[in-house]
């Protein structure tokens, strides 16, 4: 699970790409649905599934 936007959010997958600049990027593909590109160097907030 991922914190975004305020929420936390179920992860599907996740893979490297390139972003629109030519630098490294990381896209979240969401069990709810929708993707989410982080540029490298952005924070982002892990946590276990069976947490609450």
């Amino acid at each position: 699970m991922i914190g975004y936007e305020g929420q936390w959010r179920r992860v599907k997958t996740v893979k490297a790409d390139r972003g629109p600049m030519g630098g490294l990027a990381v896209v979240v593909s969401w069990e709810e649905g929708g993707t989410a590109r982080f540029p490298t160097g952005d924070e982002l907030l892990l946590g276990d599934q069976d947490a609450d």
